[in-house]
């Protein structure tokens, strides 16, 4: 079967999006890089708060997803107030979700001081922790704006400030880590303080383009009301696209719980590994945000053929994509990890992982596409129900068991969680395909019923 990529559609939202997702991950790889000259107890440090705060971060991310699917169907509806009355009643959800991620965080914090990590790695990392999970409320605030504009089809603009943004964090990172210029080194935590005023950038760069540069009408601004109604519909798509990533992501983070029980040297191989895979994973999502776009606007069309070939191109995309990225790490899996530590014996445990990471990366792009896809079609409930069978039920169980149990050690956990990788992308790719069947059906038999009475 011959796949349409539908380049010229594809392209133009998926590339920004792309780019401003790479972003983000750059600013974390350029922790972890400029950390990882300190050492590598705080290489350590950073990985595993890192692994603490994105735990309740793409919770909060999958929640300001919600609002994207239902502005693209209001623009596919040709109606702008509604758009923006979406707008409004995502910006108070994302705001309160800021408090609770707060909460979820430190929590989590408390939990794995107790799992048999290093007390000079726990140490390390309890300030740099209050100081990212401060960067939480701009954080979420500015991905309220992102998601509208997103949903209008502009992801140009979201780029563009994401780029600035997170230059401007790998910059301050050198300010605050290293003390350059008249400032004093702050080490782990000025990385954090450097994350935390790229997000109040970046937050208020977005609402003044929304609100200033007529993305949204200032007057459907004022009239749009918080209503009851809309806060549930968003909320039905938000709460549960927000525990599709939350299982997915912690199941990595477990993973480096389990992986730091093996000492520091192993963690920083995880960390190192994690974050080059991050930043295709990144990009996949950033094509499964177009799929959100083009099959939501479609979706309010009502144009059925049109949504399902959107979807199709897009996969057809993503798994282009990660096999060059696949290829890439398995080609550079000695060279690339120099460019994180000195440290050989980290070094060459990070290639061994990158092995591992070049068999799922199809896996997990084709799975993070679904979930966009679906969240077009606001289909969210049962694939989180997915995801939670896939890393929970299979994946987290066997990394215990082939990382201790058989003494695999890192490597078992890796593969544990390409299995569960897998079983997610077959699954979801399977109900959008399914689900988009049954739309069609029904809507031929309505048609027929109409024909039949006419």
């Amino acid at each position: 079967m011959r796949i349409d990529f539908q380049w010229r559609e594809n392209l133009p939202l998926a590339l920004p999006v792309i780019v401003g997702q790479i972003g983000h991950i750059a600013a974390s790889v350029a922790d972890s890089m400029m950390v990882g000259v300190l050492g590598t107890i705080p290489l350590a440090a950073v990985s595993l708060a890192s692994s603490i705060v994105s735990v309740p971060l793409v919770f909060g991310i999958g929640m300001a997803y919600g609002l994207t699917p239902l502005v693209a169907h209001a623009v596919g509806q040709m109606r702008p107030a509604k758009a923006v009355r979406w707008l409004k009643n995502a910006t108070l959800i994302n705001a309160i979700s800021s408090l609770f991620m707060g909460l979820f965080a430190w929590a989590l914090f408390a939990f794995v001081q107790h799992t048999g990590q290093e007390s000079e790695v726990i140490d390390e990392a309890r300030t740099y922790l209050w100081v990212v999970i401060a960067s939480y409320g701009p954080f979420m605030l500015f991905m309220a704006a992102k998601q509208y504009l997103e949903g209008q089809g502009d992801t140009k603009a979201p780029m563009r400030i994401s780029i600035f943004g997170n230059m401007g964090n790998i910059v301050l990172n050198g300010i605050f880590i290293y003390g350059w210029w008249i400032f004093p080194s702050w080490g782990i935590v000025g990385a954090g303080i450097a994350t935390f005023i790229a997000r109040i950038y970046m937050m208020t760069a977005a609402w003044w383009l929304v609100l200033r540069r007529g993305k949204a009408d200032p007057l459907h601004w004022i009239q749009a009301k918080v209503s009851r109604n809309a806060l549930q519909s968003l909320l039905k798509i938000g709460l549960p696209s927000g525990f599709q990533y939350i299982f997915e992501v912690s199941a990595f983070a477990a993973s480096a719980w389990i992986i730091g029980t093996f000492g520091a040297k192993p963690l920083a191989a995880h960390q190192v590994a994690i974050s080059l895979a991050s930043i295709s994973y990144m990009a996949a999502t950033g094509l499964g945000a177009a799929a959100t776009i083009r099959i939501g606007q479609k979706m309010g069309q009502k144009d059925i053929p049109g949504a399902r070939n959107a979807g199709t191109s897009l996969f057809g995309l993503t798994v282009l994509f990660m096999l060059l990225t696949g290829m890439v790490f398995f080609a550079f899996r000695n060279y690339l990890p120099f460019a994180y530590t000195d440290d050989e014996t980290v070094a060459q445990a990070a290639a061994n992982l990158l092995i591992v990471a070049t068999l799922f990366q199809v896996s997990d792009g084709v799975q993070a596409t679904a979930l966009g896809a679906l969240r077009g079609i606001q289909d969210v409930r049962i694939p989180t129900a997915i995801t939670f069978v896939a890393y929970y039920v299979v994946a987290l169980p066997l990394e215990w068991y082939l990382g201790h149990v058989l003494g695999f050690e890192q490597v078992g956990v890796w593969t544990a969680l390409a299995l569960g990788l897998t079983i997610s992308a077959i699954w979801l790719t399977y109900r959008f395909y399914a689900g988009m069947d049954r739309r069609a059906t029904k809507v031929i038999g309505l048609r027929t019923r109409e024909g039949s009475m006419g």
